[in-house]
């Protein structure tokens, strides 16, 4: 298979599903060639491979400006995401926004959410697009994987710790 741009979402509207030989078998998706594994000891599965957010319009400090009551996630660590869309991620490094101004720094939060409620409150994407290694961990063994976004504004998320 050929190596292709597969756009899974675009302006908010579901376009494509990440799928393997055995997910088009099962689905009818068309195969976008994510059969990965860690090793031959692995079965493939339908996995995340070079996976970001395209870049937007905005400067981090418009998205920031922006926001009256918010949560910046400077740094994010580790999560999870369930195969029905649900995840948890841990920041790293937060702060909190009033009225468009970063003040106290956040210690102890995770994101936590469904993937088709959250995505579609995303209202803006910065022009800064940069990729990052990552990997993804599944039944399948852990892959090595580039991952990335811009600066994102989410309007709503729920946000857990202490």
């Amino acid at each position: 298979m050929e190596p292709e741009k597969s756009v899974l979402i675009k302006d908010g509207i579901l376009k494509k599903f990440i799928s393997d030989r055995a997910g088009e078998m099962r689905t009818g998706h068309k195969r976008t060639g994510s059969g990965r594994r860690q090793n031959y000891s692995f079965a493939a599965a339908s996995r995340m491979r070079n996976t970001f957010i395209a870049k937007g319009n905005y400067s981090k400090d418009e998205l920031i400006n922006s926001i009256n009551d918010g949560l910046y996630c400077k740094s994010m660590g580790g999560g999870s995401v369930g195969a029905t869309g649900q995840f948890n991620f841990a920041v790293e490094e937060g702060y909190l926004i009033k009225n468009g101004k970063l003040t106290k720094p956040v210690k102890g939060a995770t994101l936590i959410g469904e993937a088709t409620e959250v995505m579609p409150k995303i209202s803006m994407c910065g022009n800064d697009l940069e990729l990052a290694p990552g990997f993804c961990g599944s039944i399948s063994g852990s892959v090595n994987v580039t991952v990335g976004q811009p600066h994102i504004k989410v309007d709503s998320i729920t946000i857990g710790g202490r």
